[in-house]
């Protein structure tokens, strides 16, 4: 499912209260297993990529670090750090570029197996040369997974299997892509400006 609206409109609280992150004020939600979300604050810590990485899985093995790094793009990476998964990041290691941090945050996702995913804009940092190479990487991530995507980009949006509108703090239209864009409301001006800024 995809959360999309203009600014303000109340997506990310969603994605919190769906994450267990904000409280609902009446209700509950019901979670299935386990529940791992990314926001667009992505976060490099400080000590190796092996480190990195094992914050979400501290039983991985090199086999399953590897694999992550894999199905999220960031293979590459480890052709570039001279001690590979034991190379310090963060302050006063070595740099990553906006697009490698984000998809080392994927791959730290990854590694939780979770049963819920929520990507509240993590993507979104990107620029458009990584744009479609992240998007990849959120798909490896979200496959075979129940998810909740805030999407910045209405192409990714337009994806996933439904779509949630929302205005003001509140849900106002869902359904698919094309049923919205077919519609002609809130989604379909939303993405009439999308797709004039491309």
């Amino acid at each position: 499912m995809a959360v999309v609206g203009v600014s303000g409109a109340g997506k990310t609280t969603l994605a919190g209260v769906v994450a267990g992150t904000h409280l609902p004020e009446a209700g509950r939600v019901a979670r299935p297993g386990r529940t791992a979300m990314i926001t667009q604050e992505i976060h490099v810590f400080a000590g190796t990529l092996r480190d990195n990485l094992t914050l979400a899985a501290p039983t991985a093995t090199d086999h399953d670090l590897h694999a992550a790094l894999e199905a999220t793009g960031a293979a590459p990476l480890l052709d570039l750090l001279p001690d590979r998964l034991d190379t310090p990041l963060g302050v006063g290691g070595h740099p990553l570029t906006d697009a490698q941090a984000q998809q080392l945050a994927l791959g730290r996702l990854l590694l939780t197996d979770a049963d819920l995913v929520i990507l509240d804009e993590a993507t979104a940092e990107a620029g458009s040369t990584d744009a479609g190479q992240l998007d990849r990487a959120a798909d490896a991530v979200l496959a075979g997974r129940t998810a909740v995507v805030v999407a910045h980009r209405l192409s990714q949006a337009a994806t996933c299997d439904r779509i949630m509108v929302m205005e003001r703090g509140r849900i106002v239209e869902t359904g698919t892509h094309g049923e919205l864009v077919d519609a002609g409301g809130v989604h379909a001006g939303l993405w009439a400006a999308w797709e004039a800024t491309r």
